[in-house]
């Protein structure tokens, strides 16, 4: 039986809402990624300030935690999209740990599509073996048993997959 492992950074609790979606379909671990300084959630300079750190490619320093990801066989990473880009607590996920031959999935929680945002997250894991990747438009803005069913399906498939 494979080891899995749901890695996600939430700002404003769409990608928290997602992999506790994913977590209620599957066997897996979940880590919840945390940077030691976190923007502020409220207002609109977050979107400002985000952006502004997506696009200078930053990489927070992040809260310690216990496990290590390279232990797994499957890793879930989610992420919101930043100004067309993966956020910078998931940057500085990436760049500490070597995914390369990993099997990886992802997801991301976006405004709009998502396309520019899911190739930029895709070549920045171009060494792992990318085994799904989707995107959720604005979770918490739709109806939420729709998106679960959604996530858990896409979750479920994936591990099919790769049996």
């Amino acid at each position: 039986m494979s080891k899995n492992l749901v890695v996600y950074y939430s700002l404003t609790g769409n990608t928290k809402f997602i992999a506790e979606s994913i977590i209620e379909s599957i066997d897996a671990d979940i880590l919840e990624l945390k940077p030691t300084k976190e923007l502020k959630a409220e207002g609109s300079m977050k979107y400002m300030w985000g952006g502004a750190q997506a696009v200078m490619k930053k990489k927070p320093k992040l809260e310690e935690f216990d496990l290590n990801p390279l232990d797994y066989d499957l890793i879930f990473l989610g992420t919101p999209v930043w100004a067309w880009r993966y956020s910078p607590p998931i940057r500085s996920f990436i760049s500490k740990f070597n995914l390369t031959g990993k099997n990886v999935a992802l997801w991301m929680c976006c405004g709009g599509n998502g396309i520019k945002s899911m190739e930029r997250f895709k070549d920045a894991l171009k060494e792992a073996n990318i085994v799904g990747g989707i995107c959720f438009q604005e979770p918490l803005q739709q109806e939420s048993e729709d998106i679960k069913k959604k996530s858990r399906a896409w979750a479920l498939g994936v591990i099919q997959r790769i049996g």
